[in-house]
């Protein structure tokens, strides 16, 4: 089962690239969990100061909750603005090449 956990930051100020590249090598210097799969991090295309980070994850089912390493992705984070930290679970999906639904979970 595929799941993302998101952590999405409204800060009053740019963060810098450099403190995000500090924050991601000191999260890769943990052991890497065997369900990650990757972690990307976006800003919002008009909002320069929002940021967000997708970790996702690819595990059996019940183990769909606030990881450890989201959760220090958070406390990095949460003193900059307002933090947003869920969990969202793959439910279905569509191929690039049509429309055939690849599954769909109930």
């Amino acid at each position: 089962m595929k799941w993302i956990e998101i952590i999405t930051l409204r800060s009053p100020a740019n963060i810098s690239t450099q403190f995000l590249d500090e924050l991601l090598k000191e999260v890769g210097k943990s052991d890497k969990p065997e369900d990650l799969i990757e972690i990307t991090i976006y800003h919002h295309s008009v909002v320069e100061t929002d940021l967000s980070i997708h970790i996702h994850w690819k595990s059996e089912t019940g183990g769909q909750h606030k990881t450890p390493l989201g959760l220090r992705f958070s406390y990095a984070l949460k003193n900059l603005g307002l933090l947003n930290h869920s969990v969202w679970v793959e439910t279905g999906a569509l191929t690039t090449h049509g429309s055939e639904v690849l599954h769909a979970n109930q």
